[in-house]
């Protein structure tokens, strides 16, 4: 028998904004997002609960991209957001793409930056974890081709080619993010 209580999406978005409008229509169906495998690499797994009342439509979804060396920097960042009201999903410190929600009234405006320039860090920083995935994977590529035409053995070609293909991907995530980036500034 299936649970319709638990509702699992697998999506993925170059555009943080987009992001919190989709989280937000899905708690307009009925589904509360209550937590979510980071997306550095890949796609992001999102876990949904149908919701009971009318009263978590007034939450609200914002996203930080940001990667922590200790432990202790987490938790001080975790805190200044709970001293603030925000709710955040992220498990650990590991992740870099940070999920906050609060209970917002309809006629007040939340938002996680209070300034301009903390939208423009959250971008440079996606940018610069985009750019370092295309590095990677391009890399990857080459090493794969150049076995594939040493050693003949079509998985190192099909691997090789597999990369480009990430790589391109990446490619495109990282000239969004700095068409965005231009229309900030």
């Amino acid at each position: 028998m299936k649970n319709n209580a638990i509702k699992k999406v697998t999506k993925r978005f170059s555009d943080f904004s987009k992001e919190e409008e989709w989280l937000k229509s899905m708690l307009n169906e009925g589904w509360i997002l209550k937590g979510y495998d980071s997306e550095d690499i890949g796609d992001c797994h999102y876990i949904f609960e149908r919701t009971q009342s009318e009263k978590p439509k007034n939450i609200i979804y914002k996203i930080d991209f940001r990667s922590f060396d200790k432990k202790r920097d987490f938790e001080e960042y975790k805190e200044i957001f709970q001293d603030s009201g925000w709710t955040l999903l992220s498990k650990s410190k590991w992740y870099s793409k940070h999920i906050f929600y609060r209970d917002s009234p309809s006629n007040e405006q939340s938002d996680i930056f209070s300034d301009q320039e903390s939208y423009i860090e959250r971008e440079k920083r996606k940018r610069t974890s985009l750019l370092m995935y295309t590095g990677l994977a391009s890399i990857g590529f080459i090493i794969f081709i150049v076995l594939w035409i040493i050693f003949d053995y079509a998985y190192f070609g099909a691997f090789g080619l597999s990369l480009l293909y990430v790589s391109y991907k990446y490619t495109i995530n990282y000239f969004k993010h700095r068409k965005f980036l231009k229309s900030i500034l």
